[in-house]
């Protein structure tokens, strides 16, 4: 059973981020403030029951702590600072590539400087919240709760099939696409099916296109659980405290 809190949260909570053992802190409003992001998305009130501290409002990012700290600019001023080979001497203690920050901005899901000089129309950023939507789904629904879930996109509308206990939280992930994700489809359903198995190999999902119905159907679950490794559970989840050895042995 999924529990609700009936209190708001407050935005200007401050928030700590232990980023590979280095602490940021800022205020819940900075994060949320650019809602197409991972942690955009992670501290939005819809989620405040999904959330795991570590120590009260701590949270820890097992990532680079140095790199991190051109992410939170992005947060805070909504651009990313990109250095070059001149910002950097021989007494850096930290040089930063490109690609290092490339992979870094892929992770927290924030858009590459530049992109706006070719997505005029905001075509790539709308397919790439889309997407962030769907990676959310998966993480915070299907994942979290082992439940299957049925998506039907058409035009206006979107409707979810799954456990009554999650469905409010499937809904208001993809409400922000009811206007606009059949047309994502429409253009892109072969390669966000591709995206969606590529990203979640533990999942049997499809696309497929209804076309006499006029919508498009997603459908996400868990692989079943008999196909997992049991020797894998037993030695590195918390049931090795109490399993007995001679089950490790193949």
């Amino acid at each position: 059973m999924v529990e609700e809190s009936n209190e708001r949260i407050n935005t200007n909570e401050r928030i700590i981020l232990n980023v590979g053992g280095i602490k940021y802190e800022t205020y819940r409003s900075t994060l949320t403030a650019h809602p197409e992001t991972l942690l955009g998305t992670m501290f939005q009130e819809r989620n405040q029951s999904l959330l795991q501290p570590t120590n009260n409002n701590e949270y820890f990012f097992d990532r680079d702590g140095h790199l991190f700290r051109y992410i939170m600019q992005f947060y805070r001023t909504g651009e990313i600072f990109w250095p070059d080979e001149s910002y950097f001497t021989d007494s850096s203690p930290f040089y930063v590539s490109r690609r290092e920050l490339d992979l870094e901005l892929d992770y927290f899901q924030i858009p590459s400087p530049g992109r706006g000089e070719i997505d005029k129309f905001g075509v790539v950023t709308l397919v790439d919240s889309f997407l962030v939507a769907l990676d959310t789904l998966v993480n915070q629904v299907v994942k979290k709760y082992h439940v299957p879930i049925n998506v039907n996109f058409s035009l206006g509308l979107i409707e979810c099939e799954t456990d009554d206990d999650v469905k409010d939280i499937a809904f208001d992930i993809l409400s922000p696409f009811k206007l606009i994700g059949y047309k994502i489809l429409s253009k892109f359903n072969k390669e966000v099916a591709a995206y969606i198995k590529n990203q979640h190999p533990c999942l049997d999902s499809k696309i497929s296109h209804r076309s006499n119905k006029g919508y498009f159907e997603l459908k996400m679950s868990i692989k079943d659980l008999l196909d997992l490794d049991e020797q894998a559970v037993y030695k590195y989840s918390k049931l090795a405290k109490v399993v007995n050895p001679l089950k490790l042995v193949d």
